[in-house]
């Protein structure tokens, strides 16, 4: 059913967590797929290969511009195309509102956010051209409703949840079809040493109704299905995989 067969995606943050699962189901899937990530790639490009999809990694820093657009540029010259990107690098520095420095503000803008907006760019002139795309944006929970000792990281996920509804709203007259998926607690490296305090950890399954945290392949699943035919009439939307958090706020 979500058949990605002569398909070339290319995922930002796939070394490792989220983004290297969801790399694995779209090569699964039948996709051609590219690393871009400023941490070595070689491993799921591994993983990929095992699957005998096409596969190589691009180290970049997805907040320069040139960095991007070498890459999308790259794709296309060895893949010939590029249909799908997942935009999924991201940071996250907690600190209290007070004593967050500048530095830190910037970076976690520039990453989470910036950097979405490079890569669709970038991407995306070679999707008009071709009258055709798919753009996903991994934005959280953060950006739906405000945590304490996050305000950067849940403006630079509103940033991303906005900028889907504009993108999508201006290049769905190309073809190009831009969504969000807004993941709640999935356990990856960015959230260990949170769910490694039992206090916390406690804290944050109170508020799930399902009583569990989610797996990275809970959010591969439905990329895949995003960037499939299935969800060829699918833009705009902000899918909210969260164990129901949100619904019970």
């Amino acid at each position: 059913m979500f058949d990605l067969k002569n398909k070339v995606a290319l995922v930002t943050g796939a070394s490792r967590g989220i983004g290297q699962s969801i790399a694995v189901e779209l090569a699964r899937a039948g996709a051609d797929v590219v690393i871009a990530d400023i941490l070595p790639g070689d491993e799921t490009v591994e993983k990929i290969k095992l699957l005998k999809r096409k596969s190589f990694y691009v180290k970049v820093d997805t907040s320069n511009k040139k960095d991007v657009e070498s890459a999308v540029d790259e794709t296309v010259k060895r893949l010939n195309k590029i249909d799908i990107v997942v935009n999924n690098a991201g940071i996250f520095r907690p600190s209290s509102s007070e004593t967050l420095n500048e530095e830190d503000w910037g970076k976690i803008i520039d990453i989470n956010l910036k950097g979405y907006f490079l890569f669709a760019q970038a991407a995306g002139k070679y999707m008009i051209k071709r009258k055709e795309g798919c753009i996903i944006n991994i934005a959280s929970i953060a950006g739906l409703s405000g945590y304490a000792q996050a305000a950067a990281y849940c403006a630079s996920k509103g940033g991303v949840i906005s900028l889907t509804n504009s993108l999508s709203a201006e290049w769905g007259r190309y073809g190009i079809r831009i969504n969000a998926i807004c993941p709640g607690v999935i356990e990856t490296a960015m959230t260990n040493d949170l769910l490694n305090d039992k206090k916390t950890r406690q804290a944050m399954l109170s508020k799930i109704p399902l009583g569990k945290t989610g797996k990275p392949e809970d959010i591969a699943g439905a990329a895949v299905f995003l960037a499939s035919d299935s969800a060829s009439y699918i833009t705009g939307a902000k899918l909210v995989i969260d164990g129901g958090w949100i619904s019970s706020l």
